[in-house]
């Protein structure tokens, strides 16, 4: 939604937030604080600057949208805060609409993933009997230590891809029109193009 408004930057700039969070999170598996808060200060601000007086509150909507929508997932267990607050702060960028749709295309890929670690460990039959017994009981029963339900997977790269998604087949945000026209101009002024 803040791409209507503005220009490629901060496009470009959701792009590269995009990258850094997954390279850290791939790397370390862990998405450091810097990133998140300065990615939710920058979302804020620019919504802040380039919206109209009447959407000023799109980012912290968008913001909101993001941490509630991943919040039960961190409470359980099932994801890390890093990801709950990247998701928070992709959310004050994109706004409350396609913060949510974009969490939800990230949930369904993450899920994806994770099904698809649990078949090729061979544990399904396993982590199917503790889910039902954790159904019945209505209790929470934590996996056991060296199972595939206990190993970590870079939740961002799921983010990123969940709101590619979204911002390019949803929206049409990533396409660089103003980036693209300006390095024509600049081709043409050379006379390296017609």
């Amino acid at each position: 939604m803040l791409s209507l408004y503005t220009y490629d930057g901060s496009t470009l700039l959701l792009l590269l937030i995009l990258i850094f969070s997954v390279l850290f999170d791939w790397r370390r598996h862990r998405i450091p604080n810097w990133l998140t808060f300065s990615t939710l200060v920058a979302g804020l601000l620019l919504s802040y600057l380039f919206l109209p007086s009447t959407e000023v509150h799109t980012g912290l909507a968008g913001a909101a949208v993001g941490l509630v929508v991943l919040l039960p997932f961190y409470l359980t267990g099932g994801m890390g805060a890093g990801d709950v607050k990247l998701m928070a702060a992709i959310g004050a960028f994109i706004g409350p609409m396609p913060a949510l749709t974009a969490a939800c295309f990230a949930l369904v890929i993450g899920g994806c993933f994770a099904f698809y670690m649990v078949l090729r460990s061979g544990e399904l039959a396993s982590i199917y009997r503790r889910y039902l017994v954790m159904i019945s009981a209505r209790t929470l029963i934590s996996a056991e230590v060296g199972s595939v339900a206990r190993r970590r997977f870079p939740f961002s790269l799921s983010i990123a891809v969940g709101t590619l998604i979204q911002q390019g087949l949803i929206d049409n945000n990533l396409e660089f029109y103003h980036l693209t026209t300006q390095i024509g101009y600049q081709l043409q002024a050379l006379g390296v193009m017609q």
